[in-house]
């Protein structure tokens, strides 16, 4: 498992780590070029990368010796309700504003230092149970790790545009893209 993940995500070593967004706990992140997008609901434009990684599972990013935002975080509430969290609508991290968290006040603290700072993929690590590590430029990881043992997907990694399977990692392993039972 671990040199197929690492096998399938070096695609987005060099590529920029730039936005997320999150529905209930699914946090997506994405990677490398822009690409305009049309809401369907309310017919506004939102981008999304080349690339995304779509996470269900724990999750931190971290600096050195320590983590600035991690998905535990959407259980409490932002530390205070700052201007820039009320009135921010740009593409960098989105969620459902009403339901904000604390998750959603460090991500896009973390997001909007990036676009000052575009910061970059510079490896992948991954091990033999789903996790995986996304080595990032100035010392920064996005680290993945599975926290509970049943039959559930922990992440799945996509390509805008391109005529692949989605990779999905599950409890039960890598999901086999000719399979449509798993």
């Amino acid at each position: 498992m671990k040199r197929q993940i690492e096998e399938t995500l070096q695609c987005l070593i060099g590529h920029s780590f730039w936005g997320s967004g999150r529905t209930l706990n699914l946090l997506s992140f994405q990677f490398g070029p822009r690409h305009l997008r049309i809401d369907h609901r309310d017919g506004k434009p939102y981008e999304v990368g080349t690339y995304a990684l779509h996470v269900q599972c724990a999750w931190h990013i971290a600096k050195a010796q320590r983590v600035l935002v991690a998905s535990g975080d959407r259980l409490y509430e932002p530390d205070e309700v700052n201007e820039d969290m009320n009135n921010y609508d740009g593409e960098l991290y989105a969620w459902p504003k009403a339901e904000s968290s604390l998750l959603d006040e460090r991500l896009l603290r973390f997001f909007l230092q990036c676009e000052k700072t575009p910061i970059f993929v510079q490896a992948i690590r991954a091990d033999d149970l789903g996790g995986l590590t996304i080595e990032l430029s100035y010392d920064f990881k996005l680290t993945v790790f599975p926290d509970y043992s049943d039959d559930y997907e922990y992440w799945r990694f996509f390509q805008l545009n391109a005529d692949l399977p989605h990779f999905v990692v599950t409890s039960q392993g890598i999901e086999d893209p000719e399979d449509p039972e798993e």
